[in-house]
Formats: C-alpha cells, structure tokens, sequence
C-alpha cells in the first residue's frame, strides 16, 4: 500500500513537471511533429451576410496540404474539427471547399480558399490567418418580363444559357427561377438565345433573340435580362417579333465576391448599351430645349469606376490562355498579369505529361507553387523567370518571360505541359492555363 501511495505521488509530481513545461516542449519525444491551434483557423466566405446567406461554413470541407509533396495530411468537416490536430514538420497550406466543381449545375456554387502556415518540431502554431473562401465558377440568373400588359410569353418560351466551352442549361417554367453555375475553364463568353411564343409569333430554339457578352469571369454573377414591351417603350434598334412587340434584352454584372452593406441595394452595372427606358413614353417636356437629358453624362460628377478582376495577358506572338501551343528550341513564352488593386494570391500548377514529380524535384520545384510565399522554391523559379515574394504581392502588373522551361521540356521528350494559373486581388480572382505542346529533341 505505502508503495502505491509513493508511486502516486511521483506520477502526480511528473504530470506537473510537464504541465509547467513550455508548448515547445510537449513534444520531446516525437521531434518529427508539431501542432496547429485549429481554433485560430475561422473559415468564411465572402457575401456570407448578404446574397449568400443560407450556406453553412460547418459544411466546408478543410484540406490541410503539404505545400511540397503536395498531399494531403489530413482532412475535416468544419464543424468537426478538432481544437488541435498533430502535423509533421513542414509548411501547409489550409484549403476550404464548398460545393463540386462541375461543368453546369443548378444551385451548386463553388467556393474556394487557403491559409498558409508552418508547422515546426515541438511547437504549438498560433499564427494562422483565417480561410477568406471566394466563390469559383460563373453565377447566372434569368428574367423574362413582360411589361405590355397582355400577357403573351407563351408558356413554351425558355433561355438556354451558354457558358465555358461546353458549360449549357436551359431556364424553361421549371428552371426560370433557378440560379446556374458554370465552371469557369478559361472561356470568357456567355451566350443567352430566348425561344418560344411570344404574341403568338413562335421561334424554334437556335433562331431565337440571342444575346453575347464577351468578358465573363469566375467570381461574377450576371443578370440576363428580357424586357418584352411595346415598341414605344423600347429603344430603336432592339430586337422586334412579329406584330409590332419588341424585346429589350440586357446583360447586368455584379460581382459576387464584393462585400456589400446588406443596407444598401447592390450596384449593377449595365454592360449592355441597351438600357431599359426610364419614366412615361411621352414627354410633356420633351420639345423643350433647356431640358437637360437625364441620360446625358454630368462632366462635373466623378463616375463610378467598374471593378475588374485581374487579367492574365500572353504576349509572346501566337500564344493564347487555354490554347495548345506548339513550343521548340527558342521558342517564347511570356505573359503579363495586371490588377486594378494588387495582387494578393498567385499560385501556379503544373499539370505535364513528361515534368513528373521526380522531374521537378531533380530541379527543386513542386507541380503546386505559390508565388508570394515560394519558401524553398524561390530560387529555382527565379531562375527559370518567375517573380516571387515581394516583386508579386501588391503588385499591379506583373511580366513573366519562362522561356527557360523550354529546353527542359525539348530534353524530356515530346508531351504536353499546362502552367494553370490562379490570381487573386480584391476585386476577384482570374484563372488561365498556359498550355504547352513540343517534339522533344
């Protein structure tokens, strides 16, 4: 029994020995780990108070990647994660997803977003900047308004959405009040073509009213718009059916990664010049010269500037994003990226036939780099003409000349290589591939 008692005591006083150590020494005796404080690590997602209220965070799903093997350590639920999770020693990088990357969905936006952080040998990391998710695909709604009071939209009258390359849904009775996502795979174009019965005049779907807008991006919500109306009320030059009925059809862009006061009503800006016309359709002033044209731009007032995301821009001759391109001992390949704002993320992957992992590690990269934080991966990339750390984050422009991988691709023999690169500053982000095609030697 006195044994006991003495046995107590002394596991008694070794527990208080440790509980008085330092973080950094609660891992004496597993060197190759550290830990992360997960309830430093907040996901949100941009909107979350305004038009994206109903998506639950504790339903991301938090990817904890190591940034130089590229795999996955561990995975949770967000609502299931624990206060504290054990990592090996490296650099991470915490990565929350929400929803599936599709080519057109119903309902199914994506949201995506990272943290970076270090995890080191027996130590706690406290220092990790919250998960900002931003949505990733292309966000489309469509109305159909008929203002002549007579009500002649057939009920057969549908909008079939195009957007990406092969990104298509159709918004019939069914789907008219739905909202549709497109994966954004580098197509900038969305086309809209409304058929069906209008006034009892009847278009068959691919010869209907078909509107384009050529500068789509991912982060973007738009509104299509057609306006059917009596020819009075619609501005010449617009679409007109049978029987005198006309269609105003406009396009409106706002962006959905733009925090809002929930006050205040959303700006929308008319990309289209077809603008639906304001007030009565006859004028009892407007024979008067003095009038001034509410239209009319005030040279006096500072106009609203638009935000863009950022561009990413080839400028080697015969080079475009998302377009295969035949490279060979000499070739060129440089593009420029530009941001209103500066840029706060760029991240690079390497997706090739022929650079394989083993390949990559042979001249110090990884298929996965981060540009602003390159850690080990600096100075090969400086090497091969990426601009890192500094000489990117806050930057409004950006000029990229890797024509040094050339040679090491004509070396490995014939393949095909795509850079796939993801931008972001705080008006949205862009995506674009650089897609690379050689021979070999």
């Amino acid at each position: 029994m006195k044994h006991n008692i003495y046995s107590m005591i002394l596991a008694g006083a070794t527990m208080l020995a440790f509980a008085g150590c330092e973080k950094e020494a609660a891992f004496r005796f597993n060197p190759d780990e550290g830990q992360l404080n997960c309830g430093n690590l907040s996901v949100n997602y941009v909107n979350s108070e305004t038009r994206a209220s109903d998506i639950d965070t504790g339903e991301f799903e938090v990817n904890f990647v190591n940034t130089i093997t590229g795999e996955v350590a561990k995975t949770y639920k967000y609502a299931e994660m624990p206060e504290i999770i054990s990592l090996p020693v490296g650099e991470y990088r915490a990565e929350a997803v929400y929803g599936e990357d599709v080519v057109a969905a119903w309902d199914n936006p994506l949201y995506e977003g990272s943290s970076s952080f270090s995890i080191e040998a027996g130590k706690l990391t406290d220092d990790v900047a919250p998960i900002e998710c931003t949505l990733q695909n292309i966000k489309v709604e469509v109305d159909i308004v008929d203002e002549t009071g007579m009500d002649i939209v057939g009920e057969d009258v549908q909008v079939v959405v195009s957007a990406g390359k092969n990104g298509q849904l159709t918004y019939d009775s069914e789907h008219i009040d739905s909202v549709g996502f497109f994966q954004f795979d580098g197509s900038k174009t969305i086309v809209a073509e409304l058929s069906g019965t209008l006034d009892g005049y009847k278009t068959e779907e691919g010869n209907g009213i078909t509107r384009i807008y050529e500068n789509a991006a991912a982060g973007k919500a738009y509104r299509i718009r057609f306006h059917i109306n009596r020819p009075d009320n619609v501005h010449d030059g617009d679409i007109q059916l049978g029987d005198g009925i006309k269609v105003d059809a406009t396009i409106q862009i706002k962006d959905e990664n733009h925090i809002i006061d929930p006050d205040e009503p959303a700006d929308e800006i008319l990309v289209d010049d077809m603008r639906p016309v304001e007030g009565p359709a006859d004028d009892p002033d407007k024979d008067d010269p003095n009038k001034k044209d509410p239209n009319e731009d005030d040279p006096n007032k500072d106009p609203k500037p638009e935000k863009n995301a950022p561009t990413i821009s080839p400028t080697s001759e015969g080079l475009h994003l998302g377009v295969c391109y035949d490279v060979a001992e000499g070739s060129s390949v440089a593009f420029t990226v530009t941001s209103e704002t500066g840029i706060t993320e760029f991240k690079i992957n390497i997706d090739s036939t022929t650079l394989t992992k083993e390949e990559l590690e042979d001249v110090g990269l990884s298929a996965d780099l981060d540009l602003i934080n390159p850690g080990e991966f600096e100075e090969p990339l400086t090497n091969l003409g990426f601009p890192t750390g500094d000489a990117v984050k806050g930057q409004t422009e950006c000029k990229f000349d890797i024509s040094g991988f050339v040679p090491m691709l004509m070396m490995l023999g014939p393949g095909e290589h795509k850079f796939n690169i993801t931008v972001s500053d705080a008006n949205g982000t862009a995506n674009g591939t650089i897609w690379l095609k050689n021979e070999g030697e």
